[in-house]
């Protein structure tokens, strides 16, 4: 049986056409794969870049539309960038990020031109608790401004780390912006209950936000660690004032998310917590 071609229904633009493959409609990103293509045509496998399946054709014709308006130079930078992240973080990303990139950049480039900053509420947890893809992020401003010309502003940096970690197949870099905001809410809090007292240098610390990162991502997707009465009991002995805090702590995100921390975590959570505060 000979190899299934890839036949093009539609061209986009010279680096995005739509395909029929196997019977199935895709979304293909490849450099020049339009270029002096014509309709019928074949695509030769090694041409594309990536496969997208839309979910239903409502998307589809969103997608379509979306990107015939990108600029092809846009989509070529955004598959230099998909390509640099994922020999940087030794993953292929999700096909997706090739719309969701290409989209975004279109779109903060236009807000740049017209003078309209929006920031990034989550740079500094993105450049703190997700830095292998901060800094793909970072030498991504440098690829748009060889290829595009444009200097995009800093916090771009995040918002493209952001979209690379959404299209990471490492589950637990799901759910990014809640991981993130509980991260957040736990040392905000913890600074508060602590009176200022905490060790925010050294070993212990980075310890510290490191148990409490992946703390979150167990937390928001529901894979805590056990109910285990007999460690916490002990811990609660160790260290009754690192516990005190614990249980503020505890009762301050059980309101926020609704959700009951296991009594295994909280253990944990204690001995981090007197590791890093300063009595």
């Amino acid at each position: 049986m000979g190899t299934r071609m890839n036949k093009i229904k539609k061209i986009l633009n010279v680096n995005v056409v739509i395909i029929d493959h196997d019977g199935n409609e895709y979304i293909a990103f490849g450099k020049g794969i339009g270029y002096h293509a014509k309709v019928g045509s074949e695509v030769p496998e090694e041409k594309i870049s990536r496969k997208y399946i839309p979910v239903d054709d409502n998307k589809q014709n969103e997608l379509v539309q979306s990107l015939q308006k990108i600029p092809a130079k846009i989509i070529e930078t955004t598959t230099e960038i998909v390509e640099y992240a994922e020999r940087s973080l030794h993953e292929k990303l999700d096909a997706s990020i090739y719309y969701a990139l290409s989209d975004h950049l279109y779109f903060a480039i236009q807000r740049l031109q017209n003078n309209l900053s929006l920031g990034n509420r989550i740079y500094l947890e993105m450049k703190t608790y997700y830095q292998p893809e901060f800094k793909v992020g970072l030498h991504a401003l440098d690829i748009i401004e060889d290829n595009l010309g444009v200097k995009l502003p800093q916090e771009e940096a995040a918002n493209i780390a952001f979209h690379i970690i959404n299209a990471s197949s490492n589950q637990e870099s799901s759910n990014v912006l809640e991981v993130s905001r509980l991260i957040d809410n736990i040392l905000q809090t913890l600074r508060v209950l602590c009176h200022g007292n905490l060790a925010t240098e050294g070993l212990n610390y980075e310890r510290f936000v490191t148990h409490i990162k992946f703390f979150a991502e167990r937390y928001i997707s529901d894979q805590m660690l056990s109910n285990d009465p007999e460690l916490l009991e002990q811990v609660m002995n160790l260290y009754p004032d690192a516990s005190k805090i614990a249980m503020k702590l505890k009762q301050t995100i059980e309101i926020i998310y609704s959700k009951p921390i296991t009594k295994e975590e909280l253990a944990y959570l204690i001995i981090h917590i007197h590791r890093v505060t300063m009595y």
